[in-house]
């Protein structure tokens, strides 16, 4: 936590770049598996939203307040922010309706069968969360995808965790 305070400080006073290069590695896998997770999306389209997510970050980090969430909660709420945007675009709309299901790679150690069963079983709980109001989406993507316990989203999205 103190280490973190001090790269975000270096960055919004000097706009160090090297701190900005290590906030960002601290947490990179993280939300790249957090993003892959929730989207089930190609790999260079979770790097993309990747990047997407830590610029977003960077350019925002003067509104972030230690005192209202830690760090990674208020990471963790831009990218789950990200993701829904994302699954709101015109282009995920377009990209989901118009990929042909041959042309995807199913890899891993399961036969085929097993694979197009698994990939159906994701995509229909994906299309099914998509159809829920943008909040109650938000904590299922937070509680199954980025494993988050209740009184961890409660705390990032502001509500108590008996509501959540």
């Amino acid at each position: 936590m103190e280490r973190e305070e001090k790269l975000i400080r270096k960055i919004l006073r000097r706009g160090d770049r090297k701190a900005a290069g290590e906030l960002v590695e601290k947490y990179y896998d993280d939300v790249f598996y957090l993003v892959a997770r929730q989207t089930g999306e190609n790999r260079e389209t979770v790097l993309d939203l990747t990047q997407d997510i830590f610029v977003s970050m960077l350019s925002s980090l003067a509104g972030y307040d230690s005192a209202k969430a830690a760090f990674r909660t208020w990471l963790y709420r831009i990218a789950t922010n990200k993701i829904v945007d994302r699954y709101r675009s015109r282009v995920y709309r377009f990209q989901r309706d118009s990929v042909p299901f041959e042309e995807e790679e199913i890899t891993g150690s399961l036969d085929l069968s097993d694979a197009l069963e698994n990939r159906e079983t994701a995509e229909e709980i994906l299309h099914r969360i998509q159809l829920l109001p943008t909040e109650t989406q938000e904590i299922l993507r937070l509680h199954i995808f980025a494993e988050q316990t209740f009184d961890a989203i409660g705390e990032m999205i502001g509500v108590p965790a008996s509501t959540v």
